[in-house]
């Protein structure tokens, strides 16, 4: 079964060079690997030249319109049954490859299947494995448990469902991964697959009121105007920057995720969230 894993990367050239030994230790022999480099101007380029022989690696260099539209670009000229994105500070584990090929053999009705994930720092020093959960499509519905890059799925599923949107760009994941669930089987594996690493200038930890806000859209465009995420965010714009308010609201939040989790949890962490704007949907 052949895999197609396709990387978008821009400057991210202090972690390139160890996710790329991550897949080539994965000695998978029908892997076929698409690199979306948007331009780098660090050392990415000299980096990806010295992998550019190997005959299962393909290096395409030029501007594109985000990362979305980076990993359509790849998934356009793939050609494995199964495919998946690894972003360029993220991590294959050990044997990952083999792992995924055993369970959609064992499951040839899923569209999309995921192993555990482990974060890491900066530094690749573990944080924490994301503790196995069975898949629920209702708790997907408020909140996405799979982590992205232990998340691999059917190409030709992945195209029925229109790929990736390119107006999303904090959690199109998610909203992927709810599509493919409406159209076949989703399997959770208890076995880790990925690192994913958290650090201080990813998208996620930046994307403050932005970020919300593009959770909470895709929550109401599945769920309705109620849905949890999509309320969340509304009472968090609305409240008012003092102590006790917050408190309040985020006590709130957290008794509604006792029942299924939510992603719109906390306040971002700027010091201009006092005076930011306010948005609506």
């Amino acid at each position: 079964m052949r895999i197609s894993l396709i990387t978008p990367t821009w400057n991210q050239a202090e972690f390139l060079e160890e996710t790329i030994r991550s897949v080539l230790a994965q000695n998978y022999p029908n892997l076929e690997w698409i690199v979306i480099d948007a331009l780098s101007t660090d050392a990415t380029p000299q980096i990806l030249a010295r992998y550019a022989h190997l005959p299962w690696l393909k290096i395409i260099r030029e501007a594109d319109g985000g990362q979305s539209d980076a990993i359509n670009k790849g998934m356009r000229l793939a050609t494995g049954e199964v495919a998946a994105w690894l972003n360029s500070d993220d991590l294959l584990v050990p044997g990952a490859l083999h792992q995924i090929v055993e369970a959609f053999i064992a499951y040839p009705e899923a569209t999309a299947i995921y192993g555990l994930g482990a974060k890491i720092n900066r530094e690749g020093e573990l944080i924490r494995v994301v503790p196995y959960r069975s898949f629920d499509r209702k708790r997907l519905a408020t909140a996405l448990e799979a982590v992205q890059p232990a998340t691999y799925f059917r190409r030709d599923a992945f195209w029925g469902v229109g790929g990736l949107r390119t107006d999303l760009c904090y959690a199109m994941d998610w909203d992927l991964l709810i599509r493919l669930a409406d159209r076949g089987k989703i399997i959770a594996i208890n076995v880790v697959i990925a690192k994913i690493r958290y650090y201080a200038d990813t998208k996620t930890a930046t994307g403050g009121w932005t970020r919300m806000r593009e959770i909470a859209q895709i929550g109401r465009e599945h769920n309705g105007f109620f849905d949890w995420n999509h309320i969340s965010f509304l009472m968090r714009q609305v409240t008012p920057p003092l102590r006790f308010a917050r408190k309040i609201v985020d006590a709130f939040f957290w008794w509604v995720t006792k029942s299924r989790p939510i992603m719109v949890q906390n306040w971002p962490n700027y010091k201009s969230d006092v005076t930011q704007k306010r948005e609506t949907l």
